[in-house]
């Protein structure tokens, strides 16, 4: 971009305009490097901006929280403050990536779709839209969670507006998400000569998870990896953060693997969808001709999502593991006690549940659980809370009936110091 180039990278084989990136990432750091120059202070200030958009996150989700379960404020504030110390999202934030992103911006379009004030108005309905397609040029395969945003802005407003009013704002929040998106479509027309939503990657992506070599993600696991990992032991925080980046250096790809100098060759000769497209008919082959490994696969990969990605060399560190143990253990627990809440929380549930499916048919990564983890925590927060006052109401009702026995009040016994014919009555 800074070249004069455009919106360009070498893609598998060939060199020239791409869609392999959504757009909204790549030109805050062209940004960030225009106004800072080619150093480490375009490094810092991006990771500066991430640091507030995981306070902002935190903020956001407090916000959901007080949203969906305005009578008891306490949601809003434990489910911030767990995300708040949540040591993946802590971590996440030093690195420039675009998760950081994308979390923050999903976050914030579900607030502006369940706030009930902003339901009310119009403006509200074009702002939710707006953002919803930011979500989109963030990450196209967030646009899985609209209509589930959608439901929830509906919920807002059954109390106060009409059906007819309702049907018109969801059509204002489609057409604002689509005014957003549609000049970087027009404009991948344009490149491509054909139509491409946001990306061109999905056949790519599909492919590099479902392969005879893969484990479920785009990464093959190697002993050299894993050596490095275990040399970490007693090691400080910085060592630990080199050994883990090395591991991953060490990690190989899908692509070094699978890949040879003729299939580039290949590649090269046709359009950046169209060869998307040919990895993508490498990918049904396998899922069509051996429908056991790609079942396998699937589990893998449902395990790494909701547990620990075991290629991922950062992923199998401890602190990351029991994190991912204790916020899965938070998100069951919120979800068996969260009761009556549930009314009002089913569409993160619908959230979390379809990403869940699509990336454990597809393809997952560690980074794709992170923008569902904010809205996890709010009704594990819901669940939390929900057990919080039943246990109040239990020691409340045992102490009553306690102090009731031994006071002989509300027609209970009254305990007698002594034998027959000494006692004092005590209370």
């Amino acid at each position: 971009l800074l070249a004069g180039r455009g919106f360009s990278c070498r893609f598998l084989g060939a060199a020239g305009p791409t869609s392999q990136q959504a757009p909204v990432y790549p030109l805050l750091l062209a940004g960030s490097y225009w106004l800072l120059g080619q150093g480490h202070s375009a490094i810092l200030a991006i990771q500066l901006l991430q640091a507030l958009l995981g306070t902002a996150t935190a903020l956001l989700t407090a916000c959901l929280g007080w949203s969906l379960v305005p009578e008891r404020r306490s949601v809003g504030w434990l489910a911030g403050a767990l995300l708040a110390l949540y040591p993946p999202h802590v971590y996440m934030v030093t690195h420039v990536q675009v998760v950081s992103l994308a979390t923050c911006v999903l976050t914030a379009a579900l607030v502006l779709a369940a706030q009930a004030r902003s339901a009310r108005t119009w403006w509200g309905a074009a702002l939710a839209g707006a953002t919803s397609g930011l979500l989109l040029l963030v990450d196209p395969i967030l646009a899985l969670a609209l209509p589930w945003l959608a439901a929830l802005r509906w919920m807002a407003g059954r109390n106060s507006l009409s059906t007819g009013r309702r049907l018109l704002q969801t059509a204002l929040l489609v057409a604002a998400a689509a005014s957003v998106v549609a000049p970087w479509i027009v404009r991948n027309y344009w490149v491509h000569g054909e139509l491409v939503f946001v990306k061109s990657t999905f056949g790519y992506a599909f492919w590099q998870g479902n392969n005879p070599q893969s484990w479920g993600t785009d990464k093959i696991p190697q002993p050299a990896a894993q050596q490095l990992l275990a040399a970490t032991t007693g090691a400080s925080l910085a060592e630990t953060n080199r050994s883990l980046w090395a591991a991953r250096h060490k990690t190989l790809y899908i692509d070094d693997v699978l890949l040879t100098p003729a299939d580039y060759r290949q590649l090269a000769a046709v359009s950046e969808p169209r060869r998307a497209a040919i990895l993508g008919c490498r990918a049904w082959q396998f899922v069509h001709s051996r429908p056991a490994a790609y079942a396998r696969l699937c589990c893998n990969r449902l395990r790494y999502f909701l547990l620990v990605d075991e290629t991922n060399p950062k992923a199998s560190h401890p602190l990351y593991r029991w994190s991912s143990i204790v916020w899965l253990a938070l998100t069951v627990i919120g979800g068996l006690s969260a009761g009556r809440f549930w009314k009002r929380l089913w569409p993160l549930a619908g959230v979390f549940a379809t990403l869940l499916v699509f990336h454990s048919l597809t393809i997952t990564s560690s980074r794709f659980r992170m923008p569902l983890e904010p809205l996890s925590l709010v009704w594990a927060a819901a669940g939390l809370v929900a057990l919080a006052r039943l246990a109040g109401l239990a020691r409340g009702f045992l102490s009553a009936r306690g102090s009731a026995f031994f006071t002989g009040s509300a027609g209970g016994p009254r305990a007698v110091i002594g034998g027959p014919g000494r006692g004092t009555a005590s209370g």
